[in-house]
């Protein structure tokens, strides 16, 4: 449920129940002070209100059923004390006036004044309420209007003293208030806690997990259980720190990586120099005493120096494809005559350490592709090297097989080398990393060569993977996107 909806739903509680609650309280209120909870009475007789209210309209019945029968019984003293000591009973009380004169009035009625507030002959009141000593007393009238046998006009009035009743009231309204404000007080108490408890509570621990973080402390898991907007605020949370997490390890991995990309540099940089910087020293000592030896230590001089700057060119070039900063120039090229010339510039150099390298095109007539000339001769050259690297055999050998397919040309080098431990060939593709981390003239290297052959293929929109079983040799493989 949805923070919205929840504080909605607690919205209509707070509505709904205390006003079902005040009427149910009302209703129960209502039965236990005018049932048979709270008396009411006058003197030694007691009835219920209830009780009252019917005896009252009981009586003003027998009254009007006398006048109809015998209107004179009304000038009967007795008959009217009689009457009169019947309606104490009901707290009541009553007047008769005769033309314009009151001929009687119950004692309970001393003090009201009659002219003031009896309504005249022929105007009909039907309880009416009115007040009498100082307004201490109210009093309900009811009148009933006659005519005498002599012709004279009569009037009876039935006064009920309501002085209790509002009293009733009063209590129950009281009754009914505090119950209201106790209601309210008690849903409110409750659903704040809920409220609370569903949202102070989460945000609570996602403080706590902040101050974490602040720490450093990333090992942990957010728990908020909410299946709501703070629920959705603490997968949020969960996701930023485990991505912050992996964002640190890979700044850890970035850091050591640069470490070991300057532990390698220098080491291959240091072989070189260490080189140049003794023949140098043998030249300037004049121990190439003879022209057959001062040409071989230049040489050397020569050789060592382009190995240096070919690490300085490969670090250069890496760091520019990683920053997206070096600029191709691509062009629609016959991938088959490509690859058959790389092959002959590379057959002369390989003979020479060795290895056999052989173009399968599969008889595939020319294929366009679009690349960058000079890059791709890049790759193909790290490849071989690679492959050149690590081989074990007398007599090494490299493939190059070529096979077209929907949309793109996918070409592969085969070698017959060491192979890769299966444990290594997933980061083969991977920055700085070197499957032989031993540091020597034959494998040495900075470890960036397949790395960077991967960018500049992706730089194509190409794919590259490899397969390989140890002890039998390793497929490298690339694509490139034929073009229409």
């Amino acid at each position: 449920m949805s923070i919205k909806t929840r504080l909605v739903f607690s919205y209509l509680v707070m509505l709904l129940i205390p006003v079902i609650m005040t009427i149910v309280i009302a209703h129960l209120a209502g039965d236990y002070y005018f049932n048979d909870l709270q008396k009411y009475g006058v003197g030694h007789s007691i009835t219920t209100v209830k009780g009252a209210l019917i005896e009252r309209e009981n009586q003003f019945s027998q009254i009007k059923n006398t006048l109809l029968q015998s209107p004179d019984k009304l000038l009967d003293t007795n008959y009217l004390k009689q009457l009169d000591e019947q309606l104490r009973n009901i707290s009541s009380g009553i007047i008769v006036r005769k033309d314009n004169s009151v001929i009687y009035m119950s004692p309970k009625l001393e003090g009201f004044e009659s002219d003031k507030y009896l309504p005249e002959f022929g105007r009909f009141v039907q309880d009416m309420p009115v007040s009498f000593k100082g307004g201490d007393n109210r009093l309900i009238l009811s009148q009933q209007d006659f005519y005498f046998t002599n012709g004279s006009k009569g009037s009876v009035f039935l006064a009920t003293d309501i002085h209790p009743l509002l009293s009733l009231f009063r209590r129950l309204s009281i009754t009914v208030a505090v119950a209201v404000i106790v209601i309210l007080v008690l849903i409110n108490g409750v659903l704040t806690y809920i409220i609370a408890r569903r949202i102070i509570n989460p945000l609570r621990k996602l403080k706590d997990s902040a101050n974490k973080i602040k720490e450093g402390d990333l090992d942990f898991d957010v728990d908020v259980e909410s299946k709501d907007e703070i629920g959705e605020l603490g997968l949020a949370f969960n996701e930023m720190r485990m991505r912050l997490k992996g964002s640190l390890e890979l700044q850890h991995q970035y850091e050591n990586n640069r470490r070991e990309l300057l532990s390698n540099i220098s080491h291959d940089l240091r072989t070189p120099i260490t080189a140049i910087k003794g023949y140098v020293e043998g030249i300037r000592d004049g121990v190439a005493g003879s022209p057959e030896k001062m040409k071989r230590y230049i040489n050397t001089i020569y050789s060592k120096a382009v190995d240096a700057d070919r690490l300085i060119e490969e670090l250069f070039l890496y760091s520019k494809l990683e920053l997206s900063k070096l600029e191709f120039k691509f062009s629609e090229i016959d991938i088959v005559k490509y690859l058959e010339d790389c092959m002959e510039e590379l057959q002369f150099d390989l003979e020479k350490r060795r290895v056999e390298i052989a173009f399968n095109s599969g008889g595939a007539e020319p294929l366009k592709v679009r690349a960058d000339v000079q890059q791709l001769k890049r790759v193909i050259i790290n490849i071989v090297e690679n492959s050149v690297k690590y081989m074990d055999k007398e007599k090494g050998r490299i493939d190059i097989e070529l096979n077209a397919e929907d949309g793109r040309v996918v070409i592969a080098f085969r070698d017959n080398g060491q192979g890769i431990p299966k444990e290594a060939l997933p980061y083969i593709f991977d920055r700085f990393y070197r499957a032989d981390s031993s540091r020597n003239t034959s494998t040495g290297g900075s470890g960036l060569g397949l790395s960077i052959a991967d960018m500049i293929i992706k730089e194509h929109g190409g794919t590259m993977w490899a397969e390989s079983a140890e002890g039998q040799g390793t497929a490298v493989f690339f694509t490139l996107e034929k073009t229409l």
